[in-house]
């Protein structure tokens, strides 16, 4: 995998600072597998948000596929939206048949994330041209934790 690319920016302030220095990182592909059509669902609500995205693609299972033909559904994905920035891949719900479909993807290198969601999914896509692989897990494990909370109670807590 490659890292991040230090490139000339534009000219800072006339005061002599000379260059800003920006890195810039290699687009992040990402595969979203689930139970149903929850990944298509997903990547509707998402794009509808932030507009349609490119190396992003989706995988369902559905009630007659084995786990053999989503394993090789994911594999294609996966190779279809590769980049040198690596590819995420976004799974419904740990123990799952997608989940054991894509462990064998994990145990091979490629970062497998399970519970997605969409704040988590929103940020992964706002932030995945300026992160590495790495910092982009991290973006998406805390984007998943801090998008679930108690609404009714955030909206009647009195101090």
């Amino acid at each position: 995998m490659q890292g991040p690319v230090s490139i000339i920016g534009n000219r800072g302030p006339a005061r002599g600072r000379g260059y800003i220095k920006r890195k810039e990182f290699a687009l992040i592909g990402i595969v979203i597998v689930s139970h149903g059509l929850l990944a298509e669902g997903l990547k509707d609500a998402v794009e509808m948000i932030v507009g349609p995205q490119t190396h992003f693609l989706t995988v369902s299972m559905q009630p007659d596929t084995s786990l053999a033909s989503l394993r090789t559904m994911l594999e294609r994905a996966v190779t279809e939206v590769a980049s040198d920035g690596g590819t995420l891949v976004l799974v419904d719900i740990l123990g799952g048949s997608p989940a054991n479909a894509s462990s064998y993807l994990a145990l091979h290198g490629i970062q497998v994330i399970c519970g997605v969601n969409l704040p988590m999914l929103l940020e992964l896509l706002i932030q995945r041209e300026n992160s590495s692989q790495r910092e982009l897990t991290a973006i998406a494990l805390q984007a998943a934790k801090q998008g679930v909370i108690d609404l009714t109670q955030q909206l009647t807590h009195h101090d």
